[in-house]
């Protein structure tokens, strides 16, 4: 068993130590808190007859149960290594991970032993992120697609599409003005003591970027391209729009979309929230960081 410890969630992962990615030791635990979350890997294919009568709800490239407290996803078979089953009981606290395939099975021989670690590796990464933001929301956490950076000891994130600049803005502020990455593609936003704080993970997208730490949050910037550089606060509507729409958590049952409107109210209601339409120079820090540097003091 190994033990990990992010975004103050304490997980106890039962499966081969081999299959968690490098990025996991920065978030190794040794501390005895109770478990979160407990996640189990199955090296067997799993028998689930309910798909075959096809009662579930399709969503994207699988499809979703929801039998009393037990939630499973249940993926299409395209290959022998894959996740086909994520059977989560008491809204993710207790989850399998189900793999097509066995350490010393077909698959493994076929590709060879270090080739298929990686892809097992890769396969329970995913698992592990998608199952982390879903059961985050049961404890009035969510996350949200952004790379933030720490500055003044309070964290500023920035949220957009893929493509929009979040990213170039994060390296700004830390070309300009020496700031340490948080996290390059997502952070939790999670209240502690009335306070908002926010989390880096191991899933930090492309950008590689990622820090095991907890800061309180100071500002969020929603981004649009632009020529020149303009900061406006959002009205109500739009604040909740652009929180909503921003995290990666899922709205699988009523209660998980009443858990992510929950969350959102109260970012909203609690963090200073902005508008920024902006080009990719550096002055565009010094026109953000003048209209905000009053809620980062």
């Amino acid at each position: 068993m190994v033990k990990l410890r992010i975004a103050n969630f304490v997980i106890h992962f039962y499966g081969r130590s081999e299959y968690l990615h490098e990025r996991f030791k920065d978030f190794l635990y040794e501390g005895n808190g109770k478990p979160d979350m407990t996640i189990r890997v199955i090296e067997r294919k799993p028998f689930f007859v309910r798909y075959l009568y096809d009662k579930g709800t399709s969503i994207g490239d699988f499809s979703f149960y929801h039998d009393k407290n037990v939630m499973q996803q249940y993926y299409k078979t395209q290959n022998r290594l894959e996740v086909r089953l994520v059977k989560g009981k008491d809204n993710y606290k207790e989850t399998d991970i189900h793999l097509c395939d066995r350490y010393k099975g077909y698959t493994a021989k076929l590709f060879g032993q270090k080739r298929y670690l990686e892809m097992v590796q890769g396969l329970i990464f995913n698992a592990l992120q998608q199952i982390f933001y879903n059961r985050i929301l049961f404890e009035d956490a969510m996350s949200i697609h952004s790379a933030s950076v720490i500055y003044n000891n309070k964290a500023v994130v920035f949220s957009a599409s893929s493509g929009t600049g979040k990213s170039t803005q994060a390296n700004l502020w830390q070309q300009e003005l020496g700031c340490q990455m948080l996290d390059g593609d997502v952070t939790v936003c999670r209240e502690r003591e009335g306070k908002l704080y926010v989390y880096g993970l191991p899933w930090c997208g492309s950008s590689g970027k990622y820090i095991n730490k907890e800061v309180e949050l100071g500002v969020i910037i929603f981004l649009k391209q632009a020529k020149d550089n303009t900061v406006r606060v959002p009205n109500l509507r739009e604040k909740i729009s652009y929180v909503f729409s921003s995290t990666f958590s899922e709205s699988l049952t009523e209660e998980m979309a009443r858990r992510v409107a929950g969350v959102t109210q109260k970012i909203v209601e609690n963090a200073p929230i902005y508008e920024y339409s902006c080009n990719m120079q550096p002055e565009a820090v010094s026109t953000l960081k003048d209209a905000i540097n009053k809620d980062l003091s």
